[in-house]
């Protein structure tokens, strides 16, 4: 039970540090977005770079939204004693890739499978269009 509690706080930790980071970026967006003294001499590649800039920002902050919603559901199969357990499969995820990926509830094999699905569902759609 020691270990199960060990991991419910490591994995609230892991959440809790990506909420700041989450915060931080919206900070940043903020600060970018913020009307600066702009000028008629500025150029437009400056103003690209800094539409490209605030593009990046914004996909980081889906992309850790995302990884925050997984730790939600690793810390709810933890708090159950199935963290680390593949919830597709049902076999052990190893220590490794939970130590890489602690958000993760799928093995490499079934998170691959689940991948080429939707790849294969993407493909489907722009055909379509």
């Amino acid at each position: 039970m020691a270990r199960q509690e060990k991991e419910i706080e490591r994995l609230q930790a892991i959440r809790q540090h990506t909420l700041e980071e989450i915060e931080r970026l919206k900070q940043e967006l903020q600060a970018e977005v913020e009307p600066t003294s702009a000028t008629d001499d500025d150029s437009a590649a400056e103003a690209a770079a800094d539409i490209y800039e605030r593009g990046k920002i914004v996909s980081l902050i889906q992309s850790l939204e995302a990884k925050v919603h997984s730790l939600e559901r690793a810390i709810e199969l933890a708090e159950q004693g199935k963290y680390g357990i593949c919830e597709k499969c049902g076999s052990v995820i190893p220590k490794e890739r939970l130590e890489i990926m602690p958000e993760t509830t799928l093995c490499v094999r079934c998170a691959s499978e689940l991948e080429q699905g939707i790849r294969r569902h993407q493909l489907r759609v722009d055909t379509t269009e």
